[in-house]
């Protein structure tokens, strides 16, 4: 695939101060427009088979049973309205109008539908009826997680979206859990698809308690900047739409050392990436069943001819949310 920018450039003298400062510019360029897509990597749940999408990749996982993490829950529902109907075709798109809290349309939305959600007529009960006559609600309820692999607690973070179909499962798996005493997130919950179910619907199922490890791992991502950035807490860093931000608050790159013009250096090798584990990597061991879809770095030639709390009061939020759904 060709780079838009070249990777090896060589900066001028005369520039080299200004590669790797703030630019009002760049910000004023990328703000407002959407990056075509959920820019957390997320876990989707498309034709009931299970999906690691991160930016343009889609990788389809060979399981249908996956066990993750839950670190984060949006203690309320986000919604999604979309103005054309959907088809198995149709190619995936931001929706019209969206709130990450439930209580007013996000600013990113391209065409919000009301002031509040609580008024607003796509939130009613019968403004939208389905193929088979039954009546629903237009603007969709959707339950924001944040979950890691069971088997990588110190890997990606995912963004999981409940459907609206799956959140009496999610209902009931916490209120089962929480009748024994067992926070969720002392546990890991083994997600699979209702084979009743003509449409992709998931299902939550106790699958065992955490290594101290891996406990100790996921304790300290309660409540972090990045997973609340996922579950849509902090509204203006987890919509789709970059925020334009002060330039001082902007990180500053390194520097890169000025070239001279008419030097023809070759470019350092790139460093080997480790492998990791997590959702779609090859099995290593019996132990890991999925992993992260990112290749290492292939080797030299050379080289390879030598060696051949709480998350339960946040998702308990629920419980009230959907007890008349």
């Amino acid at each position: 695939m060709t780079s838009i920018v070249p990777a090896n450039i060589k900066v001028p003298a005369h520039l080299a101060a200004r590669v790797g400062s703030p630019s009002l510019l760049a910000q004023s360029l990328t703000g407002g427009l959407s990056t075509g897509g959920e820019s957390t990597p997320r876990i989707s749940i498309k034709g009931a088979r299970f999906r690691i999408v991160d930016g343009d990749t889609d990788t389809v996982l060979d399981s249908t049973t996956i066990e993750v993490v839950i670190v984060g829950a949006n203690p309320r529902l986000s919604k999604t309205w979309y103005a054309k109907s959907w088809t198995p075709d149709a190619e995936p798109s931001a929706p019209d109008c969206f709130s990450l809290d439930g209580i007013g349309p996000d600013p990113a939305s391209t065409n919000p539908q009301n002031d509040l959600c609580a008024s607003c007529p796509q939130n009613a009960w019968g403004s939208k009826v389905t193929p088979q006559g039954q009546q629903i609600k237009a603007c969709a309820d959707q339950k924001r997680l944040a979950v890691v692999a069971a088997d990588d607690p110190e890997g990606t973070i995912y963004l999981l979206q409940v459907t609206p179909a799956a959140l009496k499962n999610l209902n009931q798996y916490q209120k089962e859990l929480s009748v024994r005493g067992i926070p969720p997130e002392i546990v890991k919950t083994k997600l699979s698809f209702d084979t009743d179910a003509s449409f992709p619907k998931l299902k939550f199922t106790f699958g065992g308690f955490l290594d101290e490890d891996v406990q100790t791992a996921v304790d300290e991502l309660f409540g972090s900047a990045k997973v609340k950035d996922i579950t849509g807490e902090n509204p203006r860093t987890a919509v789709k739409v970059p925020q334009i931000a002060a330039p001082k608050a902007e990180p500053v790159a390194p520097k890169p050392a000025v070239k001279v013009v008419e030097e023809e250096e070759s470019p350092p090798a790139a460093p080997a990436q480790a492998t990791k584990r997590g959702f779609g990597a090859p099995k290593a061991t019996e132990k890991k069943k999925f992993g992260a879809a990112k290749a290492a770095a292939a080797e030299p030639a050379e080289a390879q001819a030598k060696a051949a709390s709480s998350l339960a009061d946040e998702i308990a939020a629920l419980v009230g949310e959907v007890a008349d759904d």
